[in-house]
């Protein structure tokens, strides 16, 4: 495909549409404030395993990258997952200050002391389910990919999924899986405020939803400078885009299913499927 604006139509209706990012179960049931202690507990400990082990992903995605731009947004989130600070209006973090108590698993560490939650529990791959554990495998094959058509087209999707509608006004910025998160945390910390409960800090989801739209517009600078390249592959660019956005779905899932079977492993309509590209 030759023609930019015609792909960005493309990657728009292939990608765009995934309901992963038009319709998620849990994160809009979420939103309503109705989750109890242990349904938070479940969302805050598969979301360290999450966070923790996408470091490993995340340099990963750095080596492989086939652009210096890719490269360098890589670098910048990794450094910013590890606690070095970032500028939410440029992605980066030139100049900035490193603090362990900012790295993101430290701030899921924080929310889950206020429900009592052990700090090594979280992260820990032992911790997962096997959702969250089939996701970490999927970005594995596609963020983590050696084929830079695979991972670029995985993170384009990775990002345009976490800033959807972030900007748009809102009605679209309600739909978003970070807003939506952050009104039920809200809910629940009412709540709990009203029966003299600690409050859960909300930090690592707040500071997520105010970056992402910034990581929105990174990644289609970064399709640009992907589409030019002399090997670009559209075909493998799309595919890694929708295998990264299969696999997401797979970890919402599976915290909707554990939320309505309350069952650790409660899978049913599940489809831990395998990751062959």
């Amino acid at each position: 495909m030759k023609d930019l604006e015609a792909f960005k139509n493309v990657v728009r209706k292939e990608l765009f549409t995934h309901p992963v990012i038009t319709a998620n179960p849990f994160t809009a049931w979420f939103a309503r404030g109705e989750a109890d202690e242990d349904q938070v507990s479940d969302l805050l400990v598969q979301f360290s395993v999450f966070s923790n082990h996408f470091l490993v992903l995340q340099v990963k995605r750095m080596v492989n990258a086939g652009t210096i731009e890719g490269e360098r947004c890589a670098r910048n989130i990794l450094m910013n997952e590890c606690g070095v600070g970032l500028d939410p209006r440029t992605g980066s973090v030139e100049g900035r200050t490193f603090a362990s108590g900012n790295a993101h698993l430290n701030w899921l560490r924080d929310a889950g002391a206020a429900l009592g939650i052990e700090p090594m529990k979280l992260g820990r791959w032992g911790s997962g389910t096997k959702a969250t554990h089939a996701f970490l495998t999927g970005l594995d094959k596609t963020y983590g990919s050696h084929d830079p058509m695979i991972n670029a087209g995985a993170s384009f999707a990775i990002e345009c999924w976490a800033a959807s509608g972030l900007g748009g006004g809102p009605r679209l910025e309600a739909g978003n899986f970070w807003r939506q998160l952050i009104r039920g945390l809200e809910l629940v910390n009412q709540r709990r405020s009203a029966d003299g409960l600690e409050i859960i800090p909300l930090g690592f989801f707040k500071f997520h939803a105010e970056i992402e739209a910034g990581h929105g517009v990174n990644v289609w600078r970064e399709l640009e400078e992907t589409f030019e390249l002399p090997g670009f592959d559209a075909k493998r660019f799309l595919k890694g885009g929708q295998k990264a956005l299969d696999a997401i779905e797979l970890f919402w899932l599976g915290l909707d299913a554990t939320r309505r079977e309350s069952g650790r492993d409660a899978l049913a309509g599940v489809n831990v499927c395998q990751w062959a590209l």
